[in-house]
């Protein structure tokens, strides 16, 4: 795999790195799991609270994380399963996910339409070629085959894993990194709205990660170029609006632009430390009080205000309780993206190995 890092003075520390990993991580999972109680409802009135509480339509533990955040385990699983690069493109690593987004899917009460379908799909293909479990190409397949008989369909579930896909490319070249996020994409959503924004929020991830600053434009570039300035009139639309404002949140780009939007509203990002943890809850409530996909909008939203803000920014009484499934409580979150990011050797600058 290509290696590519920009040697300049914004990047930060290996340690300061890793922090801010795991705080995308951690934060998206707490924004799952305080949206999960609200979800499949209307918006949520100011003079509401919004808390962990559990319940809700699917009857959610207290504190526990969804869908959401489920998926995207199975991603960095199958990155700390593969030796070397981590690298989520080889045929192991996605085969793997293959098989654990499927087994997961039999098992959960919360999964998204389009990836229910394609997941449903993807074990008629599998089964016709005499498998057992579905392979990669059979998701592949399947995907392009919905997309075919459901061409106005561009659902959100792939964005709101689009975070795991960039953990191990934190210091690869921009081609590796964009060609990860398309493929996990890809494996179930092959919409260019779909496909668009999972590059555009996962470099904005992996750009906070580093660096330590929120720019969702920084990957505007790599899209088509006729697509550009439909995705900035989008985000500047969010960012003139409220997550409220953006209810159809099931469809990828509601999602994204209500994201940005409870993101957009606590910047510039304060320096103090309760400040920082009270800009992250006011960011994560904003996007749970918009309604209906509370735990995605939500879980978008955290993956990218954690990636600047680290994991300390969630509350601690918060990352005491959260919990999901595959059996997880924040502590294996956290050492799970610690063996998917790569050691500092791995990170060095050319020049600097060079030396």
């Amino acid at each position: 795999m290509t290696r590519d890092q920009p040697c300049d003075d914004a990047r930060t520390s290996d340690g300061d790195v890793l922090e801010r990993a795991i705080g995308a991580v951690v934060a998206a999972a707490a924004g799952d799991a305080l949206g999960a109680p609200y979800e499949f409802q209307g918006p949520i009135a100011p003079s509401e609270d919004v808390g962990m509480i559990g319940g809700g339509v699917l009857e959610w533990g207290e504190a526990e994380w969804t869908d959401d955040t489920s998926m995207a385990i199975v991603v960095l699983e199958a990155a700390a399963a593969t030796p070397g690069t981590h690298d989520l493109r080889t045929a192991s690593a996605l085969d793997q996910i293959a098989r654990e987004w499927y087994a997961w899917s039999m098992g959960t009460p919360d999964i998204g339409a389009l990836t229910s379908t394609v997941m449903r799909r993807a074990a008629d293909v599998a089964r016709s070629a005499g498998h057992s479990m579905p392979h990669a190409s059979d998701l592949q397949q399947a995907a392009e085959d919905a997309h075919r008989d459901l061409p106005r369909v561009a659902g959100n579930a792939a964005l709101m894993r689009s975070h795991a896909s960039v953990l191990p490319y934190l210091f690869s070249s921009d081609e590796d990194t964009e060609d990860a996020i398309r493929t996990i994409c890809r494996l179930t959503h092959v919409h260019p709205d779909a496909v668009e924004a999972c590059v555009l929020w996962g470099f904005a991830v992996r750009h906070a990660i580093l660096s330590g600053e929120i720019d969702v434009r920084v990957a505007l570039d790599r899209l088509p170029e006729d697509r550009r300035d439909l995705w900035r009139e989008r985000i500047e639309e969010a960012e003139s609006a409220r997550p409220v404002d953006f209810p159809r949140n099931g469809w990828v780009v509601a999602a994204f632009q209500a994201a940005w939007s409870a993101v957009h509203s606590v910047l510039p990002l304060p320096e103090d430390r309760f400040a920082r943890r009270a800009a992250l809850v006011d960011a994560l409530t904003s996007a749970v009080r918009a309604g209906y996909d509370t735990d995605t909008v939500a879980c978008i939203t955290g993956a990218l205000a954690g990636a600047a803000l680290g994991p300390k920014a969630v509350p601690p009484e918060w990352r005491r309780e959260m919990f999901g499934w595959p059996g997880y409580e924040v502590a294996e979150l956290e050492s799970l993206v610690e063996r998917v990011v790569a050691p500092a050797e791995q990170r060095r600058c050319p020049s600097d190995a060079a030396g």
